[in-house]
């Protein structure tokens, strides 16, 4: 039976989280997209029909960001509830789980496209933390290219001719801000035009978990010949994500046309990114988004006015 003291807790919870989700302009619904849970729990929370979690709190906090307001009301309830305080579930073994990095939030993140001399190379920084209450052990990640994507016949043909390979893309990963650890790389599936992997918080010198609350820096990079790649670099936002950057970086010369749109549940929405000179006679082409809702893509799509090579491409990780 739920004390009164346990419901008193759990509605200043609830006049929490709906003060910071008003506050961020954000319906339930948008909410749970954010979070990665459904609509409905977010109003049994809100309505007192449900106990918050720590991983709600955590999620909860990292979205709407409220200054450790959201996780002291959690704390709360936990007491008045008489909940044991909670410690980390941690891991015997060191198998990498695809399923860990539910419990990840990207607080920000860098990714840039450069096109030089017949090549297309990706690089992607993310800061994420742990806002679950185990170790979290890999990170998943994947590379897709489709040049033809209107004409699936030729595609197939394409990247059966030349597929899309791991060893030839140069990858690189890295984990941590002042001295980075090269992480490990697990292919879980490929095709002729995509590669999926999860990044291992760990290599053959050290195994370096991410435990619950911590943050840390993961960055990738790779390339892919524009034979293979092409005129649009896509985000899907697969994790929460608090701030994002794309930047595309392209020859002058080529006098390319870039626009950008967000696809999400509420629809398409066009931008139109900032363009400033870069180095070596280049120009960088730049789009920041904040409080981005799960499951939305990110788009930035060009066109060249002089000739050049005609593809397509796909960041979907």
């Amino acid at each position: 039976m739920t004390s009164q003291l346990e419901l008193t807790a759990r509605a200043a919870f609830a006049q929490v989280l709906t003060a910071w989700r008003t506050r961020r302009g954000l319906s339930k619904k948008q909410l749970a997209a954010s979070m990665g849970y459904h609509p409905s729990y977010i109003s049994h929370v809100e309505s007192l029909r449900h106990h918050p979690t720590l991983e709600f709190a955590g999620r909860a906090e990292a979205v709407l960001a409220s200054g450790g307001e959201i996780i002291s009301r959690y704390e709360q309830c936990r007491q008045a509830a008489g909940e044991p305080t909670p410690s980390p579930v941690l891991r015997n073994d060191y198998e990498p789980s695809p399923m860990l990095p539910a419990t990840l939030v990207i607080e920000e993140e860098n990714a840039t496209l450069t096109y030089a001399e017949g090549w297309y190379s990706c690089r992607v920084e993310r800061v994420v933390r742990n806002v679950g209450d185990r170790p979290v052990t890999c990170y998943p990640v994947r590379v897709d290219v489709d040049r033809f994507p209107d004409q699936p016949g030729v595609s197939r043909r394409l990247y059966a001719e030349s597929p899309l390979q791991l060893s030839d893309l140069d990858f690189e990963a890295f984990v941590g801000d002042d001295r980075p650890e090269p992480m490990d790389v697990s292919v879980t599936r490929s095709s002729d035009a995509y590669v999926k992997m999860v990044l291992v918080f760990g290599n053959a010198r050290a195994r370096f978990p991410l435990y619950p609350g911590e943050r840390t820096r993961v960055t990738y990079s790779y390339r892919v010949p524009a034979s293979l790649w092409g005129q649009w670099f896509q985000r899907d936002i697969r994790f929460p994500t608090r701030a994002l950057t794309m930047s595309l970086r392209l020859p002058a010369a080529l006098a390319a046309e870039v626009s950008a749109e967000i696809l999400s549940y509420a629809g398409i929405k066009g931008f139109s990114p900032t363009e400033a000179p870069g180095e070596n006679g280049t120009v960088v082409y730049t789009l920041r988004l904040r409080e981005l809702l799960l499951t939305s893509q990110i788009r930035l799509r060009w066109r060249f006015a002089e000739r050049a090579p005609s593809a397509w491409g796909d960041l979907a990780a």
